[in-house]
């Protein structure tokens, strides 16, 4: 497996862990639902990549976007580093290393 797909892939288990822990936390079935939706997004995003079809980059990319856009505008209200700074982080470190793997 190649870094890009190792950081998705870590990107794809934090986010499914923190909408687990969202749910257990505060009882949030929101929670729960978008982070299992967007991380197993994720995750597939990585069997995708695995397997080298250029779409599974893509896919993450776009999921990274979003997940961005959602916990930027948070981060920028309050700042709390759980979870709105690691996924902003986390997001900016995938889209990276995917785009730097696509251009090559």
């Amino acid at each position: 497996m190649d870094f890009p797909a190792i950081v998705t892939a870590i990107f794809g288990a934090f986010v499914v862990f923190g909408g687990v822990m969202g749910y257990v936390k505060a009882k949030s079935k929101a929670s729960l639902i978008a982070g299992s939706i967007t991380g197993g997004l994720l995750l597939l995003a990585v069997f995708l990549m695995v397997r080298g079809i250029t779409a599974g980059a893509i896919l993450a990319i776009a999921v990274s976007l979003l997940l961005i856009g959602q916990f930027g505008p948070s981060l920028a209200k309050k700042f709390k580093v759980m979870p709105n700074l690691l996924v902003v982080i986390l997001g900016v470190i995938t889209i990276g290393t995917l785009v730097f793997s696509l251009l090559r």
